[in-house]
């Protein structure tokens, strides 16, 4: 429970980055998870603002950054990552793929 809170009250500081962050992935199916999956998504047009493309050196930094902070704060392998809107509606198009919003 500790980590859950933790991992929520670390990620109400993306609240201000594009529709929210949701938890994804293994890790809400299975006990066995490698990672805690984080996707902030955001509007396309802000994410093509911010980053040219998924190889941008910005994109990949933060992502790494965010990643690290918030494995520090809760004890949980966290693999962060923003996501353009369009990609994360594609990748989780189905209600049986799970994504909880997470820092609300």
């Amino acid at each position: 429970m500790n980590q859950i809170f933790n991992l929520n009250v670390a990620c109400r500081a993306l609240k201000d980055f594009g529709v929210g962050t949701f938890h994804v992935g293994s890790s809400l199916e299975r006990s066995d998870y490698h990672d805690v999956d984080l996707r902030c998504i955001l509007p396309n047009k802000e994410f093509d603002a911010m980053f040219s493309d998924c190889q941008d050196p910005r994109f990949l930094f933060l992502n790494t950054a965010i990643s690290e902070w918030i494995t520090a704060r809760t004890g949980l392998p966290i693999d962060f990552q923003f996501q353009r809107m369009t990609d994360a509606n594609e990748q989780f198009p189905h209600p049986e793929h799970r994504r909880n919003g997470t820092g609300h």
